[in-house]
Order: C-alpha cells, then structure tokens, then sequence
C-alpha cells in the first residue's frame, strides 16, 4: 500500500504541476556583431512575447502558450511597425559597444521587423570612434524589468579578424572580443544545455514516458541511444540553419509526443515498434533544443564546440535521470512479490502513466494555435 501512496502521489503532483511548469520565467536572446568599416553591425533577435509584456505590445500570449497564427502574426507585424522607434532605443540602449574606454554610438536607422522564427529582430548599427579591442555589455531583459527572471544572451561575432560566440548571463554581462578561448566556453554551453533539459519538463516527462515502458536495461540503452542520436542531428542542423521549422508546429507536436509515448505504454505490449518512433519523435525534440541557440554564418571550429558541448549538457542531464530513475523502478518491480503488492504497483504505474499522458495532451491543446 506504501507503494500505491508513493505511485499516486508522484502522478497527481506530475499532473498538476505539469502544465504550470512547462516552461520557466526565462528567456535568450541572440546577437550577431560584425565589423562594418570603422563601426559595428548588429542583429538582435529577441522573444516577441517578452518584449511585448516590456513595451505594451498587441498579440502577445500567454508565457504557457506556443505558436501563433497568420492572422496573430499580422497583429505582431502591426504593433511592432507602431512601435519601431521604442523598440530600437530599448534594445540599442541596453546592448552597449565600446572599444577601449570609448563607448560606441548606435546610429538612428534602426530596423526592426519580425522574422520568420517569430523573433523580433532589430538590425543596429554602431559608429564606433576609438580603436582597440571590443567589448560587449548586454542588459537586454534584465531582472528588474519584472517581465523574466533570467536571460541568457549568445553573442555570436567577427570583429577584427576574431570570430567565435559566447554566452552571458546575470552573472557575465559584458565580453570583450578576443579575449574568450575555446576552453573557457566551453562550460558555459554544457551548463546551458543542462539547463535547457533541466528546466524542460516536457523533455523530462518524454524520457520519464519511455522508462516507464522499459523492461530490462537493454531497452533503455536502446531508446536513451535512439533519441540521443535523432535530436543530435536535428538540434545542429536547426542551429546552423540547414533545417527550419516554425516552432507552433514543433512545440505542440513536442507536447503530442508525450501523450503518445505514455498512452503506447498502456496499449501496446509489444515494444518492437518503439525505437522508430522514438527516433522520429527525438528528430522533433531536438528541433526543441535548437531554439536555445543559433549559429550564423559558416561553420568554425569554436562554433561547433560549443554546438557540441551544448549537447554534452543535454546527454549529462538525461543521463543522470536514466540513472537516477530506471534502477528506482526496477527495485520497485523486483519487491513488489506479493500479489497485493504487485497490483498496487499496477495501478501506481498505470496513474503516473495516465499522469504524464494527460501533461502531454494539456500542453498540445495550449500550444496549438487552432485550438486556443
């Protein structure tokens, strides 16, 4: 019975916290630089929903909903071509250049538009009158705003011959432009990555739906390894550009993923069909993962590091769950020897199934745009 309370529990807490945490009060923000004559030319993507909480903005949703339609997109192409000027001198003010201890001066033909991913994207231009080295600061959606709680900014760059990315935060708001190495990046984008998974509870109950399915270790090595390498594949491709997805149809289809796995569970017996489909739905969740970062430009050697240790956060993080979670059920399974027991562990088993299976269809119907 301690074991039907515990099951009951963990599937009820799963169900009613699910959809309130599908996503955390955060977001990133992209800036590409690049040298232009004696100035600098940059392109800031930042999240339209975000910035419209900040400015006012007209068709903004929900921070639980995703995706929007073409007539939402319309709204957000009006309300940012009313509001250009504020939304340039927001972001030009908050990302500041200099060179030396001379502050660069963003010139007034600011351009903001909304892009294809759905970003708001502002194309600035710094005039820059010192020479030497360049440094970067970003207070782009700080913490005092009140609209999130963290941002994390990659700065991707080819200033002066120097090219590569970087990373700030809360704690690292300013870089300065040839002064990072490869080693010391390096951190920074296995953590974001770790964090990504982390915070992602819908990647979390995915992996958690397909433990629950697994019968001895051989099947999780094999779907742990089915899904690594499909989101692999797709989280570079997304990042570098070679695949683009709008992420109204990704994040729903991310959603029905969960609800398919768990609901498979409870149907299927037969697991001879899962790695397919697991591999199709990792192909989906690493389109997920790319929308942490994006890579512009050609392929480097610093880029692809941090591509890679992105993901080696990604692998950490699912691997310490596998570890964590899988030999808790097998123990479960191998005490469960009385008949009493046995059914309670069904039936624990069945409602955290049904738990997960229900967090997912919850998410598909807020993160469709033709159902809300």
């Amino acid at each position: 019975m301690r074991l039907l309370a515990f099951l009951t529990a963990l599937a009820a807490m799963l169900l009613v916290a699910a959809p309130a945490q599908a996503h955390v009060r955060a977001t990133s923000v992209a800036v590409d630089l690049r040298s232009q004559g004696d100035g600098v030319a940059a392109v800031v993507d930042v999240e339209y929903d975000v910035l419209a909480r900040l400015m006012s903005l007209d068709g903004a949703l929900s921070p639980d909903a995703v995706g929007v339609d073409g007539a939402a997109a319309e709204v957000r192409r009006r309300s940012l071509d009313a509001h250009a000027s504020d939304v340039a001198a927001y972001v030009g003010g908050r990302l500041r250049l200099s060179r030396g201890a001379i502050g660069c001066t963003a010139e007034d033909d600011a351009r903001v538009e909304l892009a294809d991913s759905g970003a708001v994207r502002v194309a600035l231009a710094y005039g820059c009158p010192a020479s030497g080295m360049l440094t970067v600061r970003s207070d782009i959606f700080r913490a005092s705003d009140g609209v999130v709680d963290e941002t994390t900014t990659m700065v991707a760059y080819d200033i002066d011959g120097h090219r590569g990315s970087t990373l700030l935060d809360i704690a690292r708001t300013s870089v300065t432009v040839g002064r990072t190495d490869l080693l010391s990046e390096i951190p920074r984008f296995v953590r974001l990555g770790a964090e990504h998974l982390l915070f992602g509870l819908d990647h979390i109950l995915f992996l958690l739906a397909l433990l629950l399915g697994a019968k001895r270790l051989r099947d999780v090595v094999e779907v742990a390894t089915a899904f690594t390498v499909a989101h692999s594949v797709t989280l570079v491709l997304a990042a570098i550009g070679w695949v683009s997805v709008p992420g109204w149809i990704v994040e729903p289809l991310i959603a029905l993923s969960i609800a398919f796995v768990a609901l498979d569970n409870l149907l299927s017996p037969k697991t001879s069909h899962r790695l397919p489909v697991v591999f199709g739905f990792g192909l989906l969740h690493g389109l997920g993962f790319a929308g942490a970062l994006s890579v512009d430009g050609p392929l480097s050697a610093s880029t692809l590091a941090d591509l890679v240790s992105f993901n080696v956060g990604i692998e950490l993080v699912q691997l310490t769950i596998i570890t964590l979670a899988f030999p808790a059920l097998l123990f479960l399974r191998r005490v469960a020897t009385t008949p009493v027991a046995a059914r309670a562990l069904m039936l624990g088993t069945v409602a955290a199934t049904v738990a997960v299976a229900g967090a997912g269809l919850v998410w598909f119907v807020e993160r469709s745009p033709l159902l809300t």
